[in-house]
């Protein structure tokens, strides 16, 4: 990184999005749909915002595809997609989030971070199996569709 960023500098002032508040935010009673970041934020530190964006979008839409236009309408039947869909949504992403704040918690301490980095070093294939563990390589819906 060092290398490649070298000649790199700044042009104009830092910006920056707000506050990271990772967490769950998606609620089974909750009579917003909510996808990204509303529904669950998970940490940085794994990469996982735009990818989780866009597939709860898209696991959403595989709800709402599935319903019938009387279901918008009716408050019961709302609220069972929207408890099926919280439901599928926290089986994809939850682990993301614990293991994006475990991560993030390690790397913050220089007790934990300079061990942590000697063995990414050492054994690369450990990211890869971070990514397993978070869920990362898993599609939260059937993209062949």
């Amino acid at each position: 990184m060092r290398e490649a960023l070298a000649e790199a500098h700044r042009d104009g002032a830092w910006l920056a999005a707000g506050p990271i508040r990772p967490g769950i935010r998606l609620r089974a009673d909750d009579d917003i749909l909510r996808i990204g970041n509303a529904a669950g934020e998970a940490h940085p530190i794994v990469g996982e915002g735009m990818s989780m964006a866009l597939q709860s979008a898209w696991l959403l839409c595989a709800h709402l595809l599935a319903s019938t236009p009387q279901d918008a309408t009716n408050r019961a039947s709302h609220r069972a997609l929207a408890a099926r869909y919280a439901a599928e949504w926290r089986g994809h992403f939850a682990q993301r989030l614990v293991v994006a704040a475990t991560f993030a918690h390690l790397a913050m301490r220089p007790g934990s971070a300079w061990p942590l980095m000697a063995l990414a070093r050492q054994w690369p294939a450990l990211l890869t199996a971070g990514a397993r563990l978070s869920g990362k390589h898993r599609c939260a819906v059937d993209i062949r569709s």
